[in-house]
């Protein structure tokens, strides 16, 4: 064959091709381009959503109420749209286009989820004899755009001693609400409270409001916040200074002094005791509260806070009845989510965690206590929870085509974010159906709130210490820094009677005071500024985020080993700190107490209901 003959070949065949291969490539890396802006316009927008919820709760006295708290959401909504509109101003005229492709909006919160979507206007009435149900279209074309009701963590069971049907509601953390007919003398129960290992608790003396849990001593503690007061209200001046606090009514209550410190009482001999509300002092004018505060929490001149204490007797006695009424609950015992009626028996793959025959409630046995990541009953919670979300959001996701021209389904979200979500206060946003070539964008992102007055989790806490220069810092209980510190005597970790030195996260934020519309002139003060001195984060474990020892090590009190020895990284499980190790158990007692108090401390709106008669 001749060479223009092979020439001839090339240009009719192999460089239409090569052209035709050359412009695919360049509409993937286009695809690909826009995709990755999609993505970057996406976790942005989600992310300042989270950071507009979290500023609002945190400065919010009122956001553990539910109006409140709805108000905060739909702000966040809209501070994502904002956000994501003013990212793909090149994809989108207005916010209103973007709402056609964001399917669903999830917001979890402590005890269950809100998720914002679109739905169909309808208005439902009883009948003039109040028979029936009647569904009013008011406009069979219109969608809205809002929140759907909130759905609470929960999951139904079979009782096996009598078959009869009860629900548990569950939280991010080990606080459960129980309810429904146990049958026989019983009948209908309604119970709240926390579960741990009953038996874990001993020496309780009501006198002194003192318990062992695990063999930590649980005693009263002296809480502080330093306080930024408007004194002068056309003038905005403040002055700031520590006022000791305990909570009452789910809100805090301060206790007055004077300018030397000494505690300042009413006329009536009742302590002078406040409310911290617009920035400044509204004094408790309650004689029945102020009589109770007297009574209750006031030792030495001093308001001392007994949550902690509460915490465990309180959860001892509810564990106990859970255990002796729930403890043979299987997961085999759950009923579906789709008709909540058949349970899943030898299904061991509807949950994402298989808890095969182990006794979800009974709390008692080895491996089972719930403040353990690692326990039974956590798994099956976590299982739970994602079931209820993932169950929802297919359905609502599916169904959002029937307002829109596109069909829609829900992503596979992994396992790590998974592990997000059912965890922490969360928001996870999905978007989809915009043009990516040939193909439609269906992506979401995951954006956590660790910075919030809704759960306590167990990392969520931060223990003060002193190096004797009036330098403090707040460090992770598992910080080796700390841990080392207290050992040889460096720092050192107050105790009662002094000020309690163990607090949430919520409590190192900065607040501020808005003193003026313009927000430049806003003021700063942070809660734990003990003495009007800051606190700084502790490099090692708060700053440079290096690896401590495990949190559910030191729930748990077993010896501490680093993790470059232990075995499961190739090391030879050399021990740091063995349980009774002074340092240890004061680290221990510091954090053990703290969140027990944090978590007691907590607004829970589905709490109090025991019904039973």
């Amino acid at each position: 064959m001749k060479l223009q003959h092979l020439a001839v070949i090339f240009i009719l065949i192999i460089l239409p091709i090569s052209m035709v291969m050359a412009s695919y490539i360049q509409n993937q890396i286009e695809a690909i381009e826009i995709q990755s802006s999609y993505d970057r316009s996406l976790i942005n927008a989600t992310y300042d959503a989270v950071k507009a919820f979290q500023l609002n709760t945190t400065n919010n006295m009122y956001s553990s109420i539910s109006d409140s708290k709805i108000r905060d959401i739909e702000a966040s909504v809209n501070t994502f749209y904002n956000s994501l509109m003013n990212s793909m101003m090149n994809y989108a005229q207005s916010t209103t286009d973007l709402r056609s492709f964001t399917p669903a909006l999830l917001f979890t919160l402590y005890d269950g989820y809100y998720i914002y979507t679109s739905y169909h206007n309808v208005y439902s009435t009883t009948g003039e004899e109040g028979e029936e149900k009647v569904d009013i279209n008011l406009d069979e074309n219109d969608y809205e755009n809002g929140l759907k009701p909130y759905v609470y963590y929960s999951a139904k069971y079979r009782l096996p001693s009598n078959g009869n049907t009860i629900i548990v509601n569950y939280t991010l953390d080990n606080a459960i609400t129980v309810y429904g007919d146990f049958g026989g003398s019983d009948g209908y129960v309604t119970k709240s409270g926390y579960l741990i290992n009953p038996d874990s608790v001993s020496n309780i003396n009501e006198a002194n409001h003192t318990l062992t849990y695990d063999g930590v001593q649980i005693e009263p503690e002296i809480l502080t916040d330093n306080l930024s007061i408007v004194v002068d209200q056309e003038t905005m001046q403040t002055q700031a200074d520590d006022y000791e606090y305990v909570f009452y009514g789910n809100d805090k209550i301060y206790l007055d002094h004077d300018e030397n410190g000494n505690t300042l009482y009413f006329e009536d001999g009742t302590p002078a005791i406040f409310w911290y509300q617009n920035y400044i002092k509204t004094y408790v004018n309650d004689p029945d509260i102020r009589n109770d505060i007297s009574t209750n929490n006031m030792v030495n001149n001093h308001l001392v806070s007994y949550s902690a204490y509460n915490f465990f007797v309180e959860a001892q006695e509810f564990s106990q009845w859970v255990n002796d009424n729930l403890g043979d609950i299987t997961q085999a015992n759950t009923l579906k989510f789709e008709d909540g009626t058949t349970p899943i028996g030898n299904d061991t793959n509807y949950l994402s965690q298989n808890t095969e025959t182990a006794h979800i409630f009974d709390t008692s046995v080895e491996g089972n206590d719930p403040l353990m990541s690692s326990s039974v009953f956590n798994n099956h919670r976590l299982a739970v929870i994602r079931k209820s979300i993932e169950t929802n959001l297919n359905t609502i996701i599916s169904r959002y085509g029937s307002s829109t021209l596109l069909n829609y389904e829900m992503p596979v979200i992994s396992e790590d974010d998974w592990y997000q979500i059912v965890n922490n206060v969360s928001m996870v946003s999905f978007m989809q159906g915009l043009s990516i070539g040939y193909r439609t964008y269906n992506n979401y992102a995951v954006v956590t709130n660790n910075i919030n007055k809704e759960v306590v989790n167990a990392n969520n806490i931060y223990i003060v210490a002193d190096d004797g220069s009036d330098n403090r810092e707040y460090h992770q209980p598992g910080c080796k820094e700390l841990l080392q510190g207290v050992e040889d005597g460096s720092l050192t970790i107050t105790d009662y009677p002094e000020v309690s030195s163990a607090y949430a996260t919520a409590s190192f934020q900065r607040q501020s005071i808005r003193k003026s519309e313009n927000s430049a002139n806003d003021e700063y003060y942070y809660l734990q500024a003990k003495n009007g001195k800051y606190l700084t984060g502790c490099y090692n474990c708060i700053v440079n985020n290096t690896p401590n020892y495990s949190i559910d090590d030191i729930i748990a009190g077993v010896d501490l080993i680093d993790f470059v020895n232990s075995v499961e990284d190739g090391g030879d499980g050399t021990i740091s700190y063995r349980s009774n190790n002074s340092a240890y158990m004061q680290v221990r007692k510091a954090y053990m107490t703290a969140l027990a108090r944090e978590r007691y401390d907590l607004y829970k709106s589905n709490f109090d209901l025991d019904l039973e008669e």
